[in-house]
Formats: C-alpha cells, structure tokens, sequence
C-alpha cells in the first residue's frame, strides 16, 4: 500500500491541500468535477516505485481553499506552477482527468520547457475550431446546467447523494466501478461547506476557459500529449482535440468505458501511461 503524506501550501494567493507520494520524476495530476486527489490512487498505486506524484485538491474542492474567483485555466495552472516550485520540481509529467484538463493544456504552455508530457483523460476541449469539432456544452446537458451556479445549487443543495450517484453511476460503462467507499467520501466532500458553490465555478469559467484555450492554441503546443476517451463518454472528441493542439499526440477510444477511466479501466490506462511517461522522461 502506498503511503500518501498530506501537505498544505500557500501559493498564488489560496491554500492548497494535496498529497505526495513516491520517489522519481514528478507527475502532477489534475482531478476533475466531483472528484478530489482520490481519483489517481490506482494510478499512484502502480507507479509510485518509479515516479514521485503530486496531487493537489485543486482551488474550489475538497480540503483546499473555495475562493470565489480565479478559476480560468491560466490562473489555475499558476497555482500548479508555485506548488510544483514550493515542492521543488523542475521538471515534471502532467496527468489530468475532466475538467481538470482545460487548465493542464494551460500549465503545458505555460511550463516554458520544464513540462516533459500532458496525458488528458476524459476532457471536454473547449474553444477549439478544426473540422468535426463539436463544443462540448452541445451533447453534455450537466455542463451548461452547472454553468448556471445558482440555479444548479438551489437544485442540488440537499440532494447532493442523489445527484453525484446519478453521474458515477450513469456516466460509467459499468455502473459499480467507481467503489461505494469512495463515492461516498465525493459525496461527504460536496455536502461541506462551499464545496459546491466553489467547485460549480470551474463550469461557471467555461466561457473564459474556452477564450484562453483558443489564444493558447493559436500556436501548437510541443509538449508531447496524450489523449484517451471511453466509448460511452467522450470517445473520440478528446483524441481528435489532442491532434488539433499538439505537435506530437497519441491516444484513442477506449472500448466498454465511460467517464471514470481510472476506476473502469485501470490496467489500461496504467500501462499506457508507463509507456508514454518511459519514452517522455
């Protein structure tokens, strides 16, 4: 079992929480929406004998800081640039899932060489335009819902369980894989105080995240990049994204997949990103 020591820091103006583990190159994982830290475990699980991890809740979750501003992309991938400077990481592999995905493309950008790869699990691209793009507030009701905080909090307030279970279990290929302890640890996050009305922010942005990504990606971007998506989720929206940023991207569709990538195809997903961070390091 890996051992997780528990940090705070104070960067960018807000207190983050977030984890480390093992020893190595550094891979900073960015979670997305309702998830925390928690959701890399079987990653970190795998990989800690070779790479050390850090995983922050990120500005707005769980036991960090709930401001209620800041949340574009380029200001979030400021709060990973001081962490990963108070850690003292130069160099580093960047791992996101969902919406934690719009502000690691930011961070690779922003990274001026010190990123070494940007693997992009499960994310919505917005403010592309290439041939076939499709904006992800089109098929994903929730997204346009949750942009609408206030309506989306008078909504869900009370009834966080029932909510939050209807995703992990719906957007799931099989609707048990995302293990009940841990759903129930999401759902006892998002019933603290703030943690919705913060976390709904990073749909709140999705204007502002979509006109940052456009600018970043008027140039494209060198670090290399990788992008998975399952069948019954994002399918190839995320890879098609990737090639369109990138100058070097791999990735694909998972099969018998949804959302929750790591819970639902966890072996997959580990020995992809072996490779991809062995050829990368």
């Amino acid at each position: 079992m890996t051992i997780l020591t528990h940090k705070r820091a104070t960067v960018n103006g807000v207190t983050l929480h977030y984890v480390t583990a093992g020893d190595g190159p550094v891979v900073l994982c960015m979670h997305g929406w309702p998830q925390n830290h928690r959701e890399f475990l079987p990653i970190i699980e795998a990989h800690s004998n070779k790479y050390k991890f850090i995983a922050p809740d990120l500005r707005g979750y769980a036991d960090s800081d709930k401001p209620f501003e800041g949340y574009e992309p380029k200001n979030i991938a400021l709060d990973m640039i001081e962490l990963l400077a108070h850690e003292g990481a130069q160099k580093y592999h960047i791992l996101s899932h969902d919406l934690g995905g719009p502000p690691s493309v930011a961070l690779a950008y922003m990274s001026e060489g010190r990123a070494l790869s940007l693997a992009t699990i499960e994310t919505p691209f917005f403010g592309l335009d290439f041939a076939g793009y499709v904006d992800p507030r089109v098929p994903y009701w929730h997204l346009g819902m949750h942009m609408n905080m206030d309506i989306t909090r008078f909504l869900v307030e009370g009834r966080e369980e029932q909510y939050l279970r209807h995703f992990f279990r719906d957007f799931a290929y099989t609707p048990t894989a995302v293990p009940e302890e841990e759903v129930e640890r999401y759902v006892m996050q998002m019933k603290q105080p703030g943690n919705l009305r913060a976390s709904l922010n990073h749909y709140g942005y999705i204007p502002k995240m979509a006109e940052q990504t456009s600018e970043l990606v008027k140039n494209r971007l060198d670090v290399p990049m990788m992008a998975w998506a399952g069948r019954r989720s994002f399918g190839d929206h995320c890879f098609e994204s990737a090639k369109a940023i990138a100058v070097s991207a791999i990735g694909g569709v998972i099969e018998d997949c949804g959302h929750w990538v790591f819970e639902e195809k966890t072996s997959f997903i580990n020995e992809q990103l072996a490779e991809f961070w062995s050829k990368n390091s």
